[in-house]
């Protein structure tokens, strides 16, 4: 007997992990990397109040097309340009699309240089044409940093003397390289401009700023269209706003 209800003891163990198992289930989210630092801070919050585990993507955003393909993934936040394209093709729920937050363009150098003067748009351009070197992302990938700073240059009248001494790099090596003291300065999404060693100087004066701004949307045919609905509105919340802010990102029409 005692046996058999050792038997029947652990049966009923195994019966209520697994049911315990079954509610939890996983919210895949894909986002272009701009918005990782908060989105990774969101789905840790998101975590613990609920069930689910998040599970955060972020890639270039000229990959994004390649990991719908290859993958699945329950929500994507991508810039509203692309957001257009995928909502055309039908890669997202359009009913679920919704704002979420923008980013400008930030100076950033090396920790512990002096900051270059950002106050104005004259003194932009001074700080700018005094740099030794500059450093960019590939102004050819649309709906990212760097097609965005070339807008700013060429309306500050900079961008062939940026050229000139300027080095068109990916972010990541782009910040390594600015952490080593090889360039003195770089153009980076506010959101992207800091890093071991790097540091955010400033945004592009007001006058000079653009922004890109991001959504975010169930993606068709979610395995976890539930919980990717439930992320998809705390990321979208007003409590989310601090979040954003503290990764250099302003919130959009917050729900």
């Amino acid at each position: 007997m005692r046996a058999v209800s050792r038997s029947l003891l652990c049966a009923g163990m195994a019966m209520l992990i697994c049911a315990g198992g079954a509610q939890a289930a996983e919210v895949k989210i894909l986002v272009a990397g701009a918005l990782q630092n908060a989105v990774r801070a969101l789905a840790a919050d998101f975590e613990k109040q609920s069930s689910d585990k998040v599970t955060v993507t972020s890639v270039n955003p000229a990959f994004i097309e390649k990991e719908l393909t290859e993958h699945t993934y329950d929500v994507l936040a991508a810039s509203n340009v692309s957001m257009a394209s995928y909502n055309e093709t039908g890669r997202i729920d359009p009913p679920s699309r919704a704002q979420l937050a923008r980013t400008g363009i930030g100076v950033s150098i090396k920790a512990g240089a002096r900051k270059p003067d950002l106050s104005s748009v004259e003194a932009f351009k001074k700080s700018v044409m005094g740099a030794k070197n500059v450093i960019y992302t590939d102004p050819n990938i649309p709906n990212a940093s760097g097609a965005v700073t070339q807008h700013i240059l060429t309306n500050a009248g900079l961008l062939d003397a940026v050229k000139a001494k300027g080095k068109m790099e990916g972010l990541a090596p782009g910040r390594e390289l600015i952490a080593k003291g090889e360039y003195e300065i770089g153009f980076f999404n506010v959101s992207e401009a800091t890093a071991p060693g790097v540091v955010l100087a400033g945004p592009v004066p007001a006058p000079l700023q653009q922004y890109t701004n991001y959504e975010v949307a169930l993606v068709t045919g979610a395995d976890n269209a539930k919980g990717g609905a439930a992320f998809l509105k705390f990321m979208t919340a007003k409590a989310a706003g601090a979040r954003w802010t503290g990764a250099g990102m302003d919130q959009i029409a917050p729900q």
